[in-house]
């Protein structure tokens, strides 16, 4: 009976997990592999950058850290928004999906269903094939993880940028429970609950609630009346762990989410470009002209995207007696609906809701060496199967006049991959010269399906074109040669040459034609991990260069329906491309109470070679908006890559006689970017301000009380740019937030 009473818990909490990072110390390992030394000044962080823990300063790898409760000091509530203290990380958002971009590496397309990120991120070692920003919505982190660099040997899956690693924490052998509440601007309610228990001596559980409902938007649509910009959210996550032996630890998790959102969809009119009303309209050759207001828009439909997604994970990690053993199986479905037109104006001309089914399979095994043997090495295989479906339907008077219902795009899918991988870390000449070696090959078999009807207002539905079916094959071998020497126990310097790789994909709206080539990346960097004057400095530096073939490039492909060419969201691939940079991240603890942080990057991105490139041209006389011609964008900066960027924080601890508080400010400056190829639209530059005081009391040290805000300058920009080409429509872009402001209760058990 106690077993099936377990059991029947397990089921009932494997729709919930992750939550707030924990503190200024070392999390514990998960894997028992290594111990954090004593901490003497700044906190050491443990990491798992190299698939065991290590010491963050002790791993030969570009990686920077950040707990629950740092990310929260700074005024990052979102795991998004750690490019605001990550200076190698831009994050973009569209049509709900988060778009990372790392040491100028990353695909602009990945919010088109069936395109993965060159980012990848991974939840508590599970691999996110599309990532919707729910899935970050998190109320117990952790840690997060960003790793700089082609990670092609130990993760591999598509990750030529590097990727992003968030961890959520483990019910122990105590209970735990804490609860915060909170009210911000433009009526946001926001709570996050977070408990764990010990069920018996070799079974703990976990939950974790998190959810934001914001009323009110940051502008009005003023043909409806309504406002826009507006989002709310949920996510519930578990986890139980069960120890049924001294040498087996299990854990099984799972989550459910649920997202609502317009923020982060291209809306607005982009600046300085031109929109006029759809040809065969009412008003064609008539300029449209944006409203006044930053967040104010002029539609006759809701733009919006929504998401409900679960999954489940079951980690098991057996000691051997030789080696280590761990398998990671996950199990992830996700419905979206992406409500979206053509026309941006009043008119009910083109209206086009996107209806996305995205499910995922994926399995990875690991044998690793012991924590005491003289060589560190792993064997591990990894396999996913993803499939998306993509159901799109065309429909208002631009078609309705020409005696049609609506245009039907239909487009499947399927990948599946598997990936045999090995490393080894073994000392040279002494124990404080160190190689690394990795190698891994990867077998992509990519399937695409696709079909176009016409639906009249009277009668059947006929073919457009005939339907598309092709199947393709990608392999890839990838590697790692690494050196570090240790000069002293807080000094190490690190050489390496690696290689990443991403599979080609279709293009899935609509998937008519072959899938892109894949993407390439060779990576060059030295580093240096510094640990100084009793461990109350710390600074890392890199150089690195990446040169890449084949790059995956966003564009806007023209689909053809009765009412003219349509515009969607595609990519191409280019011929070369190359990022090159110097990063800084350190950390000073002034005094006990005082501690500050920096970090920046320089970094030059250029297409070397990019033929025949789609260049966006605006016209600014009627029928007005863009249109698209072919050019050369050899030369060209990359997408989304600013040239700068450098973030500067501090957090300051208050004790006094009626409690304790704490300080903390955080700035984020990065210069102009280029949206597109063609480099005609920029983003001018932008800093953000965001700050927090907390206060906890002395007559209650399990209360909490947060007062904090961000943007506080209230910047006016983008976050994504996407042109309407061959259209009046013009350019359009998705605006950042705004400022924003709240307070916070939380409790503590």
């Amino acid at each position: 009976m106690k077993n099936k009473a377990l059991a029947f818990l397990g089921m009932l909490l494997t729709s919930v997990a992750p939550m707030p990072l924990l503190a200024q110390t070392a999390a514990a390992p998960q894997d028992g592999e290594a111990q954090p030394r004593p901490t003497m000044g700044l906190e050491e962080i443990v990491v798992t950058a190299q698939r065991r823990s290590q010491n963050l300063q002790d791993v030969p790898v570009a990686v920077t850290a950040f707990t629950g409760e740092t990310l929260e000091n700074k005024g990052i509530v979102r795991v998004a928004d750690i490019q605001q203290a990550d200076s190698s990380l831009f994050v973009s958002q569209m049509s709900g999906v988060v778009i990372p971009f790392l040491r100028g590496v990353g695909n602009p397309g990945a919010s088109t269903p069936g395109n993965e990120a060159s980012v990848p991120v991974y939840i508590d070692d599970v691999y996110y094939s599309r990532l919707a920003s729910a899935y970050l919505e998190l109320a117990n982190i952790e840690r997060v993880e960003v790793l700089k660099g082609p990670q092609g040997t130990l993760f591999g899956r598509n990750s030529t940028g590097g990727l992003m690693q968030v961890f959520t924490r483990d019910p122990g052998d105590t209970t735990d429970l804490s609860a915060t509440i909170g009210y911000a601007n433009y009526d946001t309610i926001s709570g996050k609950l977070y408990a764990a228990t010990p069920i018996s001596d070799r079974v703990s559980a976990g939950i974790s609630v998190s959810g934001l409902n914001q009323r009110n938007g940051w502008g009005e649509n003023l043909f409806t009346g309504k406002d826009t910009y507006r989002r709310k959210f949920y996510n519930i996550r578990s986890k139980i762990v069960m120890e049924p032996t001294d040498t087996t630890t299990i854990r099984l998790s799972g989550f459910y989410a649920y997202q609502r959102q317009n923020q982060g969809n291209s809306v607005s009119i982009y600046p300085g470009t031109t929109r006029g009303y759809p040809l065969g309209s009412p008003l064609e050759g008539t300029q449209f002209f944006q409203p006044s207001g930053f967040y104010d828009i002029y539609a006759n439909t809701e733009i919006f995207h929504r998401l409900r997604g679960g999954g489940a994970a079951l980690k098991i990690d057996q000691e051997l007696g030789f080696a280590n053993f761990v398998s990671i199986t996950s199990y992830r479905k996700a419905k979206e609906l992406l409500n979206y037109e053509g026309d941006h104006t009043e008119l009910n001309w083109l209206t086009f809701p996107i209806r996305i089914k995205d499910r995922q399979i994926t399995q990875e095994l690991q044998l690793k060496s012991k924590p005491t043997s003289d060589i560190s090495w792993l064997l591990g295989f990894f396999y996913i199967n993803s499939r998306t479906n993509v159901d799109t339907r065309i429909f208002g008077d631009a078609l309705t006049l020409n005696g049609l219902a609506s245009q039907n795009i239909l487009s499947q899918q399927t990948i599946e991959s598997w990936s045999p991988f090995a490393q080894a870390t073994f000392p040279v000449v002494d124990e404080k010269t160190n190689v690394t070696l990795g190698l891994r090959y990867t077998k992509d078999r990519v399937e695409g399906k696709g079909r176009q009807t016409l639906t009249p207002l009277v009668g059947a539905n006929f073919p457009v074109a005939p339907d598309y079916n092709q199947t393709v094959n990608f392999d890839k071998w990838t590697y790692k040669v690494s050196l570090d020497h240790n000069f002293t126990d807080d000094i190490m310097a690190y050489a390496t040459w690696s290689r990443g790789y991403k599979s080609g994909t279709f293009n899935t709206i609509p998937l008519s034609a072959p899938p892109t080539n894949p993407e390439t990346v060779t990576s060059y960097e030295a580093g240096l991990k510094l640990t100084l004057f009793d461990r109350r400095v710390r600074a890392n530096f890199a150089v690195f260069r990446n040169d890449i073939k084949d790059p995956q490039v966003q564009l806007v492909e023209l689909v053809n329906t009765p009412a003219g060419p349509t515009p969607f969201v595609a990519f191409a691939n280019a011929e070369k491309a190359r990022t090159k940079g110097v990063e800084f991240d350190g950390s000073i603890l002034v005094t006990r109470q005082l501690r500050l942080d920096l970090s920046g990057q320089y970094l030059s991105a250029k297409f070397i070679k990019f033929a025949n490139a789609p260049i966006n041209v605006p016209i600014f006389a009627p029928p007005w908006g863009v249109t698209l011609q072919s050019g050369d964008a050899s030369g060209n900066r990359l997408s989304q890559t600013p040239k700068w960027k450098i973030n500067a924080g501090f957090n300051y601890e208050l004790p006094t006689s009626v409690g304790e508080f704490s300080l903390a400010g955080q700035m984020s400056y990065r210069s102009n970017l280029k949206w597109d190829p063609d480099n005609i639209l920029t983003e001018p530059k932008l800093t953000l301000f965001s700050a927090s005081v907390t206060f906890k009391p002395e007559f209650n040290d399990k209360l909490t009380f947060r007062l904090w805000g961000t943007n506080l300058s209230n910047e006016k920009y983008f976050n994504n740019q996407i042109p309407q080409t061959n259209t009046p429509a013009g350019d359009l872009g998705g605006v950042g937030d705004p400022r924003a402001y709240g307070v916070e209760l939380r409790f503590d058990l």
